[in-house]
């Protein structure tokens, strides 16, 4: 018993002390609790909010950035509110136009009518049109009566009051008074009087559409000076969010709550209330005007990247040449390069200035660039060559080259391929990594280039004279160098001629006129000194025996046979 109440004793001080604790605790929570500061002044510009904002912690940033969501979200209400007002006005102007047009179509019924009173006698056909046309006068009343009671209906939930709809519910009674009396009009003059009495309610309808009219223009101009405050609390709000979200913070439901709210409705069937929004929206400070203001400046900023990059492009190439030994290819692809890169900085930021978010398109340029990386293996490898090529530089534009089993001259080089322009005209387009494989013949490597010529010389030729004739020929030729001067060899002896090899140098960019000059010169001299140039000749003999005979045979329809023996040719060569 007494171990029962002594466990009973130590949970009641247990309990106690958990109590006296608990409460200082639950006063201290209540002190601290945290409060938004920066929705006091909801019109605080943006630099300022943001000094605000940078102390903060995450958990105080977040209490304000619900703060800024429940301003906006009581904006977007009052947005609504109106936007329905708007809707209902649209409405009750809509019947109160159908209204009108009914009247005037019971109107132009009852001059009919009139028209027909005035030209009949009783009993005649024309007084029984007018019979009816006073019946389809009836029928047009009665028409007028729905319309203008959906007219009050329609106003009543438009403005909710007795008092708004009480002008159009005299008109409707009017009108029913009008519609019950039409079987008791005999004469003209009360055709006339209906006439004026429905003109009266018509310009009472309308007096009616044009108040619904002003009142939704004024909606409409509320509706506009609201969303210009809507979107400058969107504003304040991003700014919280983006210092949340530095933070650690996760904003994503508060973004998409933005999102979600900021799409604009319009309704594109009232050409009124459209023209008085896109007005306003010119007008406001945030809409046409901010965004005139960010265009502005999104053109200086492209503008002004592009002569920056000019500017730059130049100095790169004046530089590159200045300081030498860099290929015209890489060249051109360096100052390219800083013309575009330089440009691409520029319009990054000035899409900056239109309020576009850059880590999205930054981000799909990541994941574009990877894709097209393992999807273009084969043609990133040629970029890569073509980038070797035009850093070691075996060849430049214009060069006449031998490679891949073609000749001719450089056309272009870019990072995929190398095209080369053939003897004929015709353009070779060869890819990088073939080029960069192969063994490259580059003839205009130098600034010389050594003409070469085989001549062949008969055995009965003097073999000194000729070299000396052929020496004579290139020291004689102003283009060809001195030094090293012109040389010859005597290679070896063929079938029917001696070859000699004869050369001398010249300047890369004479190496063709010279080429063909010394050609004409050389033939013009062999002819002069009666030197033979020797041409492969053949001797051919002819030996041939034939013999003729006739066998005759045993059937008498038969006919001589001729045959050919013994014969043989030999040619000799």
């Amino acid at each position: 018993m007494f171990k029962h109440q002594w466990q009973a004793f130590c949970l009641t001080v247990i309990a106690c002390t958990l109590t006296l604790w608990g409460s200082p605790a639950s006063s201290q929570e209540s002190e601290t609790e945290i409060t938004a500061i920066t929705t006091e002044e909801p019109e605080i510009p943006v630099d300022e909010l943001k000094l605000l904002l940078k102390p903060l912690t995450q958990e105080e940033l977040e209490v304000e950035a619900k703060a800024w969501q429940n301003l906006l979200k009581a904006k977007v209400q009052e947005i609504s509110d109106a936007e329905i007002a708007i809707k209902r006005k649209n409405r009750e102007t809509r019947k109160s136009e159908e209204a009108v047009d009914a009247i005037e179509k019971a109107q132009k019924s009852l001059e009919e009518a009139e028209a027909g009173k005035k030209s009949a006698s009783p009993s005649s056909p024309e007084a029984e049109e007018a019979e009816k046309n006073l019946e389809a006068a009836q029928k047009e009343l009665a028409k007028a009566q729905e319309a203008v009671e959906e007219a009050v209906e329609v106003k009543k939930q438009s403005e909710g009051t007795e008092e708004a709809t009480q002008n159009l519910e005299v008109v409707a009674e009017a009108i029913e008074d009008e519609a019950s009396n039409t079987d008791d009009i005999d004469s003209q003059q009360e055709l006339a009087e209906k006439e004026k009495q429905l003109e009266a309610l018509s310009q009472q309808l309308e007096d009616s559409s044009e108040e619904a009219s002003e009142v939704k223009t004024q909606l409409v101009v509320g509706v506009t000076e609201l969303q210009q405050e809507q979107t400058a609390l969107a504003d304040r709000f991003d700014t919280v969010l983006d210092e949340f979200e530095s933070k650690g913070g996760q904003a994503e439901s508060f973004r998409q709550y933005i999102e979600s709210v900021s799409g604009l409705e319009i309704d594109v069937s009232d050409t009124e209330g459209l023209w008085l929004r896109i007005a306003g929206w010119l007008k406001s400070e945030e809409g046409g005007l901010r965004w005139g203001k960010n265009i502005g400046i999104f053109s200086a900023i492209v503008v002004t990247s592009v002569i920056v990059a000019a500017i730059l492009g130049f100095v790169t190439n004046r530089s590159l040449r200045i300081v030498g030994g860099v290929s015209d290819p890489l060249r051109q692809l360096l100052v390219r390069t800083v013309w575009q890169t330089t440009v691409g900085v520029g319009v990054l930021l000035a899409l900056t200035a239109l309020e576009i978010n850059l880590g999205p398109i930054l981000a799909l340029v990541g994941g574009t660039s990877f894709i097209l990386a393992f999807a273009l293996q084969t043609n990133i490898g040629n970029l890569a060559s073509g980038l070797m090529i035009m850093v070691y530089s075996p060849f430049n534009v214009g060069d006449e080259v031998e490679l891949c089993g073609t000749s001719g001259y450089i056309d272009s080089i870019s990072l995929a391929h190398t095209k080369v322009k053939g003897w004929t005209g015709q353009i070779i387009t060869i890819p990088n990594n073939s080029v960069l494989s192969s063994v490259v013949i580059n003839h205009n490597a130098r600034d010389t280039r050594r003409i070469s010529l085989q001549i062949r010389v008969g055995y009965s030729e003097n073999l000194s004279k000729v070299e000396q004739l052929l020496l004579d020929i290139f020291k004689s030729h102003p283009l060809v160098l001195d030094q090293p001067g012109p040389s010859t060899f005597a290679w070896k002896f063929e079938e029917y001629f001696v070859e000699l090899y004869v050369g001398g140098w010249t300047k890369t960019s004479d190496y063709w006129g010279v080429y063909n000059e010394t050609i004409h010169q050389i033939k013009e001299r062999f002819v002069q000194e009666g030197i033979s140039i020797p041409v492969p000749q053949q001797d051919i003999r002819f030996q041939e025996s034939t013999q003729l005979s006739f066998k005759p045979q045993k059937n008498s329809s038969s006919v001589g046979q001729l045959s050919s023996n013994d014969e043989q040719s030999d040619a000799q060569s």
